[in-house]
């Protein structure tokens, strides 16, 4: 599931591979860079970047970045992608890890929540799909400075057992953190509606932050 799709975004409907954006490319030594870049992709250890007043078009190793601020086109909207290592259980107690780029969409003093969208366009053959075109979101939870963990994912792909995989991740990161939390979780007094795990952060909010 993790690695199943083309290439990672964080500006959701933005798939053209090809196309550059409004960006902004924030360096590991503290400089920066405004030009047209390239939507962040997983699988491609370089990022095609055109400076401001400038044509030459530059590979910019992801590996010297701490960020990369894209301006949405629909709304002209900053959206920031950030490349972190994060864990997760999908097979197996035992974690495993993973760099993704993604965004962060909510924090606090304890949590923070971020997501990252996948799109795959499938493979057409004539007027037939031989691979129907798919998507995933994935969202992950931060407590304080520990590494991310994938907490919750939606795809329009069957997936086998994904409540028992989403029950695993909500345990292994809340069990020592909001066990009240993971029980109610399993017993289903905690629904996840929607789509929007959020409801996780509101329930650790209320009933296990240490800001009560």
């Amino acid at each position: 599931m993790i690695r199943l799709f083309v290439f990672l975004i964080v500006i959701f409907s933005l798939h053209l591979h090809a196309q550059t954006y409004d960006a902004t490319l924030f360096y590991l030594d503290g400089t920066k860079r405004s030009g047209k870049a390239a939507i962040v992709n997983n699988e491609e250890p370089k990022l095609l970047f055109i400076e401001n007043d400038s044509k030459k078009k530059e590979k910019i190793n992801v590996k010297l970045l701490d960020k990369v601020e894209y301006i949405n086109p629909k709304n002209n909207q900053p959206v920031t992608a950030v490349l972190k290592e994060y864990t997760y259980y999908f097979l197996s107690e035992k974690p495993k890890t993973q760099y993704s780029w993604m965004s962060k969409i909510y924090t606090d003093e304890n949590l923070s929540m971020y997501t990252a969208y996948a799109y795959d366009g499938g493979i057409m053959h004539g007027n037939h799909y031989t691979s129907v075109p798919s998507s995933l979101v994935n969202y992950f939870l931060q407590y304080k400075d520990e590494k991310p963990q994938l907490i919750y994912f939606n795809t329009n792909l069957p997936t086998i057992n994904k409540n028992k995989i989403l029950k695993r991740h909500i345990r292994k990161f809340f069990n020592d953190k909001c066990p009240e939390l993971v029980s109610d979780f399993e017993a289903e007094k905690i629904v996840i509606k929607n789509n929007n795990p959020q409801i996780l952060i509101e329930y650790y909010d209320k009933n296990c932050s240490t800001n009560n």
